[in-house]
C-alpha cells in the first residue's frame, strides 16, 4: 500500500522525501523569519508569536510529524486554555499558516494541516466602538501636560494616530491652504524609536480648521519646535531630522510606552475615566478601550454624525479600504429615519430658530474643540 502511494505521488509530482521534513518547526520558523519581507514592526511581531506561542508548544516537533489537523486543533485549544482572546489566537494561527505554507513550497511537507477545514478557531466577537462623549474628550485633553495638550487637540481635530502626532513637524502644516500633511510617524522597532511612513505607508492630507490652525500656531510660539534626529525605518536606517511640534520635557521625541503609562494615564485619572493609583500600587489601572486612539474614534463619530461620507472619512483616517471604515464605524452613522427628519425640517422650516445653518447641524471635531 505504501509503495502504491509513493508511486502515485511521484506520478502526480507531489512526492516529498520523508527525510526532508526532519527539521524541527523551531529551526524552520527561525529560517522563515530571517527571510520575511514584511515591515520591521510586523517581523518583530512575528518573532514574538514564534517565541511565545509556537515554539513552546510545537517547536521541538519535526515538520514531518505536523501532518495532522488534530495536532493543530489541540494547539489551538492550548492557546484558549491560557485565556488568549479569539482575535489573538487567529493572529497566532495566521503566523503558523505562513510558516507551514513556506514549508510546503520548499518541499519539506506535502500539505499544510492548518488549512484543513476540520481546524476550528474560536469565533471572534467584534466589539462595537463606543466613542467618547465630547465632555470626556475635553476633560481628558485638559488633563494632559500643557506641552502636549494641543497634541491631544490635533489628534481629535484631525483624526491622527498617536505615532503620527508624535512625529508631526512644522513642515507638515499648510496654514495658507488650511491643511495638514501626515507624512510620518514615530514607532518603536527593536526597542528603538524610529521615524517611518504612516501605517500602511499611506501619506495623506487632512483638512484643518482655522481653530486648529490657531492652536498649532500657539503651540509653536509657546513651545518652539525641536529638531529631533532619529533613524528612518529601522534602528540602523538613515538618520533624518524633523522639527517636531510635540516633544517631552527633555526635548526628545515622545516614547509611546512612557507616555501611555504616564501622561496619558494621569489625564484619564483627571477626567475620571480610571481611578487614581493607590499608594501601594506601582501602576495605574488598565484602560484597554481608553487609549489615545479614542480621540481618533471620536473624530470619526462626529464627522459621520455631521454627514461626512465614508469615502472622505477613510481618506482622512488613512484607511486604504473604505469598506474597512464602513465596517468599523457604520453603527455610528445616523439612521435613515434621523437623516430624513433632519432633511425635511431643514427644507421646510430652515435651521432651528435662533441658530445658523451651521449651528443647527452636528458639530465637526474642530468646531467641538472650540465649543
Amino acid at each position: 500500500m505504501r509503495v502504491a502511494e509513493v508511486e502515485n505521488d511521484l506520478k502526480g509530482g507531489t512526492y516529498v522525501d520523508p527525510s526532508a521534513g526532519k527539521v524541527t518547526l523551531a529551526l524552520y520558523a527561525r529560517q522563515w523569519l530571517s527571510t520575511a519581507t514584511a515591515g520591521p514592526t510586523t517581523v518583530e511581531r512575528y518573532e514574538g508569536v514564534v517565541r511565545n506561542h509556537i515554539e513552546p508548544h510545537l517547536g521541538r516537533r519535526e515538520l514531518r510529524t505536523l501532518n495532522k489537523p488534530s495536532t493543530i486543533q489541540a494547539w489551538v485549544k492550548q492557546l484558549q486554555a491560557v485565556g488568549l482572546e479569539a482575535s489573538t489566537i487567529s493572529g497566532i494561527h495566521d503566523v503558523l499558516v505562513g510558516i507551514l505554507d513556506a514549508a510546503v513550497e520548499d518541499g519539506l511537507v506535502t500539505r499544510n494541516p492548518c488549512r484543513s477545514s476540520t481546524v476550528k478557531l474560536p469565533k471572534q466577537t467584534k466589539r462595537k466602538i463606543v466613542p467618547w462623549t465630547l465632555e470626556r474628550v475635553h476633560a481628558v485633553i485638559a488633563g494632559l501636560p500643557e506641552r502636549f495638550r494641543r497634541g491631544g487637540k490635533l489628534a481629535f481635530g484631525c483624526g491622527l494616530r498617536q505615532g503620527e502626532v508624535f512625529g508631526f513637524a512644522v513642515e507638515d502644516i499648510d496654514f495658507a491652504g488650511l491643511e495638514i500633511h501626515v507624512n510620518r510617524q514615530i514607532r518603536i522597532v527593536r526597542n528603538k524609536m524610529v521615524f517611518a511612513l504612516p501605517k500602511g505607508n499611506r501619506i495623506r492630507s487632512v483638512p484643518m480648521s482655522p481653530g486648529v490652525a490657531k492652536e498649532l500656531k500657539a503651540q509653536m510660539k509657546e513651545f518652539p519646535p525641536i529638531a529631533v534626529v532619529l533613524p528612518w525605518g529601522t534602528p540602523d536606517g538613515e538618520l533624518r531630522t524633523y522639527r517636531l511640534l510635540f516633544t517631552d520635557v527633555k526635548s526628545k521625541a515622545y516614547n509611546r510606552s512612557v507616555f501611555n503609562q504616564g501622561d496619558w494615564k494621569r489625564a484619564l485619572v483627571a477626567a475620571g475615566v480610571i481611578p487614581p493609583r493607590t499608594s501601594n500600587s506601582q501602576y495605574f489601572a488598565a484602560a484597554p478601550d481608553d487609549g489615545m486612539h479614542a480621540l481618533r474614534h471620536a473624530y470619526a463619530s462626529v464627522l459621520l454624525d455631521a454627514g461626512e461620507t465614508i469615502k472622505a472619512l477613510a481618506e482622512y483616517l488613512g484607511h486604504s479600504d473604505p469598506g474597512f471604515t464602513l465596517r468599523t464605524y457604520t453603527h455610528l452613522m445616523p439612521g435613515s429615519a434621523i437623516r430624513t427628519r433632519r432633511a425635511i425640517d431643514r427644507a421646510m422650516f430652515g435651521p432651528p430658530q435662533g441658530t445658523s445653518e451651521a449651528e443647527g447641524s452636528a458639530m465637526c471635531p474642530q468646531c467641538a474643540l472650540a465649543a
